[in-house]
């Protein structure tokens, strides 16, 4: 596990961590999101879990070839990080062969955005469409939640 560093704990920004194990370029995709998130790459489980553990995550962006080599890291982010930190993650699953913004396929992997590696450049508009359903849908539940926290 990586050993941390006191500027980890400095990110005063949204943190949004990129996993890409594809061939095309993340150029655009970071350029951006730079001006509002906190931008971090990992490589492997243990780094998704040390920036959970470090700061609040905001976006997990997963760039694959193949479901089946981050299957870790999806279980992780679904199975074993606590409920209400996940619901604060906007999941994004980058692949070769998927249908950009299918509703289907994003409720199956439990994400907030599916887009095809073909459409990459066009992240900015597929993005700002995507966040704008989830914010709708969380809306209720976020402003509700809030209410919850401040009660107690």
């Amino acid at each position: 596990m990586k050993k941390a560093e006191y500027q980890d704990y400095l990110i005063e920004k949204p943190l949004c961590l990129i996993y890409c194990n594809l061939d095309s370029n993340f150029d655009i995709i970071k350029k951006h999101l730079y001006e509002n998130f906190e931008i971090k790459e990992i490589k492997n489980l243990e780094d998704l879990i040390y920036w959970c553990k470090i700061a609040p995550v905001s976006m997990v962006i997963i760039g694959a070839k193949k479901l089946e080599e981050i299957k870790e890291l999806g279980e992780f982010l679904n199975e074993k990080l606590p409920v209400e930190k996940r619901r604060e993650i906007f999941l994004i699953y980058i692949l070769p062969k998927t249908k950009t913004l299918d509703p289907k396929e994003t409720f199956l992997l439990s994400a907030n955005l599916v887009i095809s590696e073909d459409h990459i450049s066009d992240f900015k508009r597929v993005y700002q469409k995507a966040s704008q359903y989830w914010s709708s849908l969380y809306k209720d539940f976020k402003s509700s939640y809030e209410k919850l926290k401040e009660d107690f």
